[in-house]
């Protein structure tokens, strides 16, 4: 239970802390309007709702909330925090909450046509990733299903199918995945998990076979690799590759059934359709689509 708990720790940290924050600064179309920027925002209107409810959430826990919060509170949370990301929650109307919690009004500047604070400026890579590789408005939503996906795998809802606002995250992940200081490999093997939809899954084997097959050789061993640690997820889909025998493969720095993060690794993949047998295999065949892996180096 202790490494399921770390899990949600870890989960809500990046939702407030990295992926709204991107999301806000991006005007990501989710919402309507972005009213707050900042991580710390973001936190104190989604832990005034989910866990304070009615009253600041500083007379429920005590701080700092990631290490006091319980596990229900930190599921609540995470719950708030993903409507927000998917559109499934007004966050103009979460923030006004909060802020009449607290006895204060929302400020003018908090509307629409507020600029996002200027971001610190990042050491910027030698590589970019071609616009060719941003995912099209026209791609198909998902692959038609093998013969036997019909059969083994739980059909897709519409919320596990690539959406539009799955796409426009998707061109924010490849942004921050181009713009960060890590090696050019890592970007290319980061870059590629943006190609799998909701709903499906890779393997190692797969990623390293396309990668060989259209750039220079590799194993699966260098593209897991790669994924170890990464700092995007799961807004880059790491979640989404297992191994080539179907079993969960590793997650967050561990490998197999009985790492210290494989339950947040199999609640992520059921939460978006992903099922796996009594011998925790997984069901349905894996995603091998790939087709723009066109990391460059740049002309600059």
């Amino acid at each position: 239970m202790k490494g399921n708990h770390e899990g949600l720790q870890a989960r809500w940290t990046h939702l407030y802390r990295d992926y709204l924050p991107a999301l806000a600064k991006a005007r990501d179309p989710v919402q309507k309007t972005w009213p707050v920027f900042l991580d710390h925002c973001f936190a104190r209107i989604i832990l005034d709702n989910a866990v304070g409810e009615d009253r600041p959430w500083m007379e429920v826990i005590k701080q700092p909330a990631v290490k006091n919060m319980s596990a229900s509170q930190l599921e609540a949370a995470i719950g708030l925090a993903e409507k927000i990301a998917t559109g499934n929650a007004n966050l103009v109307d979460l923030n006004d909450k909060s802020l009449q919690m607290r006895g204060k009004k929302r400020k003018a500047v908090d509307t629409p046509a507020t600029q996002a604070p200027k971001a610190k400026k990042e050491r910027r890579s030698t590589g970019t990733i071609s616009s060719y590789f941003l995912p099209s408005p026209s791609s198909p939503k998902r692959e038609a299903p093998m013969p036997d996906e019909e059969s083994t795998a739980i059909k897709p809802s519409a919320k596990t199918m690539n959406s539009d606002s799955d796409l426009m995250d998707m061109s924010v992940q490849l942004k921050r995945i181009a713009d960060s200081s890590i090696t050019p490999f890592r970007k290319r093997t980061l870059s590629l998990l943006c190609e799998i939809p909701r709903g499906r899954y890779s393997t190692y084997q797969a990623m390293s076979d396309y990668i060989t097959k259209t750039s220079h050789k590799t194993c699966a061993r260098a593209v897991g690799n790669a994924m170890r640690n990464n700092p995007f997820a799961p807004g880059v889909p790491c979640h989404r590759v297992l191994a080539s025998d179907g079993s969960l493969g590793g997650f967050n720095g561990h490998w197999g059934e009985d790492g210290k993060f494989a339950s947040e690794k199999h609640r992520l993949l059921y939460e978006e359709g992903i099922r796996f047998d009594s011998n925790n295999k997984v069901k349905g065949p894996p995603f091998r689509e790939f087709r723009s892996c066109l990391w460059l180096p740049s002309s600059g």
